[in-house]
């Protein structure tokens, strides 16, 4: 099956791409020849270069490549193969008695045109426009036979050709031929202008014009001292002011425009249109006022400026390919897709990597609003693995003047190279969206960057330059930059003193392979997973963990590995038929928005505000492991649960007969926390086992008096502790010289029990029929993760005695709240937790459940309400607001869907410092106020509703 696009299904085969291809130099003579020409292959050996074939094999749709489905051909043509092409050619009327020029956008890789039989031009290079003048060979009012020769070598010579593989695998792609950009013709007068070249100078608000002809009887440069004079008009759409001014062909001329001049951005991708005039010819284009640059923040480090300020270059790498079309998009409407869905993630910049793509693709990118970083297209002969693949995982460095090593011992190759790099550079120069030149990355075909850089940066002063992107740094350029796949991402303290600008240029690479959607069942990824929230949840993890902490310390730009599948390289946002975005574009956009703001703060030196963040969260429906075979945590366990279906058993104590990891092994922690609160008494107890102690606890409160009384205990290795493998297998027990405590599930219920020499308790937490709680399993990493179950809104019931004085727990005015977890943890955590429980003014019971700081940037929360035992998840991380300085002040907790308050009443707090060992908690007990919004959009005005907030650091 021919995995297809949208576009490609409904494409016109005899108009497909039928919009102007050029439209920075754009006349309104012009013909499209793309749609149906003959085509045929022939071996190489036995065709004469000027011989056509005799019989020609059938159609092919102009411009897909012969490989492709739309070219409706999709055969392979071999570096042993010559590809040819053939269509009649009519002139339309309007082009009679001017000149005719034949445009093609690309050929790849080396091609001969003839007409009639004879050869009229050619061109070497599979990437860049060129253009064959028929005028001379043209008749009035006949037909003549256009034909195309094509040879394409594709990896087996030094001459560039990208990620083309003639053995597609991984993040290789399959190889194409021939025409794969516009062919057109266009009628010009005698004297046509060539070129204009608009360059943009944002700070004196001027526009620098370089106007160049090309005529029989005159020079088609400024040569020297000419008196022909062109006429510029520049307008500013929105106000139609514009100025005109004449200027002399082929010399760099200033045009100043209109104040106040509105500047370029993506967030506002202002252009300014521009009309060249000279003799008889007439042109359009555009230009966007910007200026880019490198400079420091407020805290001297270096940032990339846009319009002379810092600016977040937040990016994603396009390869530019689809499956339909490979390097040819199906339509316009489809490049505009992949942009717009970029913007509409929150990305700022697309990287275009190791390919051009056509013109209208810039253009795209000009009026919507987008940077680009273009790469050159790579080439070289073979790569030597050590060379480009081993820096991956390894600080190897090389000097790229040994040639060898880097495939570039060819002399006629490296030259190749740097007349493919000025031709690039004078292709696109003039687009406003272009920001930064890339020449080499990852070492293929890399050679001589520092002299490489040097001549762009003389070809063009008015880009970054990002020399050597991935690693072999030559210390050139403006940006120091990194690919970083396979360990975490930090900014390092060497890339922060650097003088360059700190660029992550390649990050990232997670997979999820879509069957219906996918080139193939091969997955090339950097980190698979198996559904698309996990991968969600992975990618916003890996931007706010990695990303946003490296914004902070003076990460200039960050590029996301990938926009779109490519074949099996499944690591896109987008499926490669772009049939299925894979993140949530609202929660991908929020996450943006967090990095963008602590990108801005950084740069002003000032603290962020914070805000509620949404997160995607998978709800889990039938039984699952938490951990896989391997110890570690298993993909399919990450989300939230309404009852309690996850299995733990393999987080067993150490010494009950299970193999523990060693690298596990006094991380992970296993307890049940009970609260009981009634209008008199408030209790707690906690059941706990640390792999290397059990460490249990009773405590209760008189709410009257506020006098505490307390027991805790720490026992060797959990002696006396005993808890059940999976929440509900069995009954939890702590058993110490100085107290006793029991859980045990009943019918209808939990029972709770303690005995000590003060306390005595029974107590029923009930659960009614259909109830529903909170389940959630909060990854870390695949080492560190936690399953935590949540229950705030269970009725109690039973009696306390304190000092042999009996105290009723009535039914009706008394709750229990849970706390059950099981778990591997971090040797550092810092955690917020908050619970209440009561009934609001309708009599409806109400559970809160809210949690915070250890689940940040996870892409899971504890986040709840509990009505009427149904559970309402609230998706979001909350903001906690409270005064470490006072901690009877109130707290307040609030996001989307809630905004409460908590007044304390009592303060408990216990301090433990041992060293590698401590703890610092402060839980403030009162009463919650505030409102909430259920799942069904209903509001809930609550109010005194008992429960506490918590602030604990561990370290164990």
């Amino acid at each position: 099956m021919t995995l297809m696009t949208p576009w490609g299904e409904t494409l016109d085969r005899t108009h497909p791409l039928p919009e102007h291809p050029r439209p920075q130099l754009e006349r309104e003579t012009w013909l499209s020849l793309n749609g149906p020409w003959e085509y045929a292959i022939t071996p190489a050996r036995s065709t004469a270069a000027a011989t056509t074939p005799g019989t020609w094999d059938g159609e092919i749709i102009v411009p897909f490549s012969p490989e492709t489905a739309l070219s409706g051909v999709q055969c392979t043509v071999t570096p042993e193969d010559v590809l040819w092409y053939r269509r009649r050619l009519h002139l339309p009327e309007s082009f009679t008695g001017q000149r005719v020029l034949l445009h093609f956008g690309a050929v790849d890789q080396d091609c001969t045109v003839l007409l009639d039989g004879v050869e009229i031009g050619s061109h070497l290079g599979g990437y860049l426009p060129f253009t064959v003048e028929l005028t001379e060979h043209l008749s009035p009012g006949i037909a003549h036979e256009l034909v195309v020769r094509v040879r394409d070598v594709t990896d087996t010579s030094y001459r560039s050709r990208g990620k083309q593989s003639s053995r597609p695998h991984g993040m290789w792609y399959t190889a194409q031929s021939g025409i794969w950009q516009s062919v057109w013709l266009e009628a010009v007068p005698h004297m046509f202008i060539r070129t204009l070249q608009l360059t943009p100078h944002l700070a004196d608000g001027e526009v620098e014009v370089r106007l160049e002809i090309d005529a029989p009887d005159r020079p088609t440069t400024g040569g020297g001292p000419s008196s022909l004079r062109a006429e510029v008009a520049i307008t500013a759409p929105d106000t139609g002011q514009a100025v005109t001014a004449h200027i002399p062909v082929g010399t760099p001329t200033r045009i100043p425009l209109t104040t106040p001049v509105r500047a370029w951005s993506p967030e506002d991708p202002f252009l300014y249109d521009v009309e060249g005039r000279c003799g008889d010819d007439v042109v359009r284009s555009y230009v966007g006022m910007r200026s880019v640059g490198l400079g420091p923040d407020a805290q001297g480090r270096n940032r990339l400026l846009l319009n002379g300020k810092p600016y977040l270059h937040l990016g994603l790498l396009d390869q530019g390919y689809w499956p339909d079309g490979l390097m040819t998009a199906p339509s316009d409407a489809a490049m505009v897709f992949d942009i717009e869905l970029a913007k509409d993630l929150g990305f700022t910049m697309l990287r275009k990597h190791i390919t051009i793509a056509p013109d209208r693709w810039y253009h795209h990118c000009d009026r919507l609003g987008m940077l680009v970083w273009q790469d050159m297209v790579s080439g070289g002969s073979t790569y030597h693995p050590a060379v480009i693949s081993a820096p991956a995982i390894t600080p190897l460095q090389l000097p790229d003047r040994w040639h060898r090593l880097f495939g570039r011992t060819d002399a006629l190759g490296r030259a190749e190279f740097r007349a493919e790099l000025r031709g690039t550079v004078e292709h696109l120069r003039a687009h406003p969206s272009i920001v930064a030149w890339i020449p080499f990355n990852e070492g293929w075909g890399q050679f001589d960057a520092l002299d490489i850089t040097a001549e762009l940066r003389e070809l063009d002063p008015t880009r970054l330059i990002d020399h050597a992107s991935g690693w072999h740094d030559q210390g050139g350029g403006d940006m120091v930059s990194r690919h970083v796949y396979f360990r975490p991402y930090r900014l390092s303290p060497a890339d922060a003193r650097d003088p360059r600008a700190a660029v992550l240029s390649e990050y990232g690479g997670y997979s999820v392979h879509l069957p219906e959607h996918a080139w193939s069942d091969r997955e090339f990824g950097y980190r698979r997973f198996p559904s698309l929230p996990q991968f969600q949840r992975a990618f916003m993890d890996l931007q706010r963990r990695q990303v946003l902490p490296a914004l902070r310390e003076g990460l200039a730009a960050a590029v996301y590995t990938q926009l779109s599948d490519v074949e099996s390289e499944v690591n896109g946002l987008v499926t490669y038929d772009r049939k299925v975005v894979k993140v949530d574009r609202e929660r991908v956009r929020a996450v943006h928005a967090q990095l963008q703001e602590a990108f801005e703060h950084a740069v002003r030196g000032t603290a962020p505000l914070p805000r509620p963040v949404p997160v995607s969260e998978e709800e889990i429906t039938a039984p699952v492991s938490l951990t896989n075979a391997a110890g570690l945590l298993n993909p399919q366990a990450v989300g939230f649960t309404r009852t309690p279906l996850h299995r733990t058993d393999a987080l067993a104590p150490r010494f009950s007969g299970s193999r523990r990891r060693p690298s596990s092994w006094a991380r992970t922690k296993r307890w049940e926390y009970w609260a009981i609160t009634t209008d008199a008494h408030i209790v707690a107890l906690v059941i706990s086992d640390i792999d290397y102690a059990g460490v249990p606890s009773l405590w209760v409160l008189d709410r009257e008096t506020e006098e505490e009384i307390s027991y805790e205990a720490v026992t060797p290795f959990g002696r006396g502790m005993t808890l059940p493998p999976t929440f509900g297998d069995g009954s939890a027990r702590a058993l110490t010289r100085a107290f006793q405590l029991g859980v045990d599930e009943v019918p209808g219920g939990t029972r709770l029990r303690a005995r000590s020499a003060r306390i005595e308790l029974d107590v029923i937490a009930r659960r009614p029929a259909g109830h529903e709680f909170l389940g959630v399993v909060v990854p870390w990493d695949d080492r560190r993760f936690q399953y935590t179950v949540k229950d705030a809104a269970r009725p109690a019931d039973g009696w306390l005695r304190i000092d042999g004085i009996t105290h009723p727990i009535p039914a009706g005015h008394s709750w229990a709240v849970l706390d059950h977890g099981r778990g591997r943890w971090p040797h550092r955590v810092h955690w917020n937790w908050g619970a209440g429980t009561g009934r609001l003014a309708d009599g409806r019971a109400l559970g809160i459940q809210v949690g915070g700081r250890w689940t940040d940037g996870s892409g899971v929360v504890e986040n709840a309400l509990q009505l009427d035992g149904r559970l309402h998840k609230i998706s979001e991380e909350l903001v906690w607001d409270y005064d470490t300085e006072n901690w009877m002040a109130p707290w307040r907790i609030w996001g989307e869907r809630l905004d409460l308050t908590l007044v304390p009443f009592h303060l408990k707090q216990s301090h433990t410092d041992l060293g590698l060992v401590s703890s610092h908690t402060h839980q403030c007990f009162g009463t919650w106020s505030g409102t909430a919004w259920t799942d069904d959009s209903e509001r809930l005005e609550i109010a005194g509703i008992t429960g506490f907030a918590e602030d604990v650091h561990q370290r164990w």
